[in-house]
This record gives structure tokens, C-alpha cells and sequence, in this order.
């Protein structure tokens, strides 16, 4: 073999290891790239249950006083829990911003200006705005609905997850027990 021929043949063999280390690197980048992805919705996840666990006390705790508040308020639909809001809308649900306190010294008094000076939170981006439910046989709910049907799967089972004995799954909605 002359000097030309092995030349070449040690440039092929060093370009096929340079090759070799570049599909290497590409793998790793792309690897990579998922893991990281992967925990950025993880925190996005994350960062969804921590909202909604902080609405729902939020909210929960705007229910509360308003029966403390207001202990003499009746809402005049059923015999139970009188001094807590019930809706009048089919089934006894409403959207959060419609629900108010009955019989508060001047009528009744929105839970969004109720003198906490607490505002009512806005729901997380994939869901609809939270939805208060009084009943006289199943007490008082919290519901949450997803915007898209099916939507925020892992967050939904995050919270079931971590709420298992006050909340459940009700199709794709969310239901949190505020008070039976």
C-alpha cells in the first residue's frame, strides 16, 4: 500500500469516528431535551395544584365566615345549613362570582365583597371558574371543570392524589367537599 492510499483510509476512519461522536451528541441533546421538558410540565403541574389547593382554601374560608358572619341568614331553599349560600340555579350550582350570602344585614352580600378584603381567585388556566354547590342532601361542593374535555389529566390526579378524602372525579370535573 502506498503512502496516498493509507492517507485516505485514516481520513475515512477518523471522519467515521467524528460521525460517530456527532450522532452520540445528538442523542444526548435530544435525551436531554425530553428530560427537561418533562419537568417543566411537571412544574407546571405542580405549580396548577399548588393554585388550586390555595383557591380552594381561599374560597372554603369565604364560605365559612359567611355563615359566621352572617348566622342568621336563611337561604329559604331547603332545611339545612341555612346560613350558608345556596344558589338557586339548577341543582343548587352557580359560578363563584354569582354566589352570595343570604340575609347579610342589607340583603344579601356577594362572597366576592364580602369584608375579608379577599378577592374570589381566578381559576387556573385549564379550567372553567369555579362552580359553588349547596344541596341539602350532599352539603356544599366545590367544582372545577376542565376547559377542554379530558383536559389537565395529571394535575386532576395530582389533586385526587392529595385531597383523597374531600375531592373526586365526577366525569372530567373535579368535586371538593366543603362541608356535608
Amino acid at each position: 500500500m502506498n503512502t496516498l492510499q493509507r492517507a485516505k483510509r485514516q481520513s475515512g476512519f477518523i471522519a467515521s469516528y467524528i460521525l460517530y461522536g456527532i450522532g452520540l451528541l445528538a442523542i444526548v441533546g435530544v435525551a436531554y431535551g425530553r428530560l427537561n421538558m418533562s419537568n417543566q410540565q411537571g412544574r407546571v403541574v405542580q405549580q396548577t395544584v399548588e393554585d388550586v389547593a390555595s383557591q380552594l382554601e381561599v374560597i372554603r374560608g369565604k364560605v365559612l365566615l359567611c355563615a359566621a358572619i352572617y348566622p342568621d341568614g336563611d337561604h329559604l331553599q331547603f332545611n339545612t345549613r341555612h346560613a350558608y349560600p345556596a344558589p338557586a340555579g339548577v341543582g343548587n350550582r352557580d359560578l363563584i362570582s354569582n354566589v352570595e350570602c343570604p340575609g347579610a344585614p342589607l340583603g344579601s352580600r356577594s362572597l366576592a365583597t364580602m369584608s375579608d378584603g379577599i378577592p374570589l381567585p381566578a381559576s387556573p388556566p385549564e379550567f372553567e371558574e369555579w362552580i359553588y354547590e349547596h344541596t341539602e342532601l350532599n352539603g356544599i361542593r366545590l367544582r372545577l371543570n376542565p376547559r377542554v374535555a379530558g383536559g389537565a389529566e395529571a394535575t386532576r390526579n395530582r389533586l385526587l392524589r392529595q385531597y383523597p378524602s374531600t375531592a373526586a372525579l365526577d366525569g372530567d370535573e373535579l368535586v371538593f367537599i366543603v362541608l356535608n
